[in-house]
């Protein structure tokens, strides 16, 4: 029996998921969804369960990736690699291929500039009257929604840059042990049970990292 070709979503239907998960279709998450749906069509995939995905920045776009391939940090298929950079490696874990998409540099900086911008209203949001943060508010709209206008007129190769990737495509996915506690332990201060190998030892108990002093390390 012939296998069925797996369908995608299109770029619609990924930004109708986009405001599900992330409130609403912003410059990055717009990036984001492209990039997920562009990765999906050079990877062999037979189900969509078999991709995994690794965003390098944890960012809006992180939630456009995550609207085009069906994949999420509960579901143990998207990971946060923290490079610092607006690119994702995308893997077929069962075919063991693995590519990596980035922003084409020009886009980035737009981007960024926009980026920026967005901060600096954020920064001096407090010192404006809600006139005026209304007023700057529509503005930088204006300018988002023009960005996403150009993009959208722009093919995928004009907006990323794609290259296979030497790595293993399982990295990129939770281990299975991740999804539960495989070696639970009580810590001696707040009373949590913990996975054993995320605690620290202080004075001859085991602490969980909060209790520890190593908050989110």
């Amino acid at each position: 029996m012939q296998k069925k070709e797996m369908k995608f979503p299109t770029l619609q239907e990924a930004l109708e998921t986009v405001p599900r998960i992330h409130g609403h279709v912003c410059s990055a998450s717009y990036l984001g969804a492209r990039m997920g749906l562009y990765a999906m069509k050079h990877l062999r995939l037979q189900r969509k369960r078999d991709l995994a995905v690794g965003v390098e920045i944890l960012t809006c776009a992180a939630d456009g990736i995550a609207a085009a391939t069906q994949c999420s940090f509960g579901g143990g298929r998207l990971t946060h690699l923290d490079h610092g950079k607006f690119s994702a490696y995308f893997g077929n874990w069962m075919t063991g291929e693995a590519i990596r998409v980035k922003l084409n540099p020009a886009v980035d900086m737009e981007h960024i500039l926009y980026g920026k911008t967005l901060n600096d209203f954020y920064r001096d949001l407090p010192n404006m009257t809600m006139e005026q943060a209304k007023r700057r508010k529509a503005e930088l709209k204006k300018v988002e929604d023009r960005l996403i206008e150009k993009w959208d007129g722009m093919a995928d190769e004009e907006l990323f840059i794609l290259e296979k990737a030497d790595i293993d495509p399982n990295v990129l996915k939770a281990p299975l042990d991740q999804q539960y506690i495989p070696e639970p332990i009580q810590c001696a201060v707040c009373g949590d049970i913990t996975e054993s190998s995320k605690t620290i030892e202080r004075d001859g108990q085991r602490l969980c990292k909060p209790c520890a002093g190593a908050f989110g390390e």
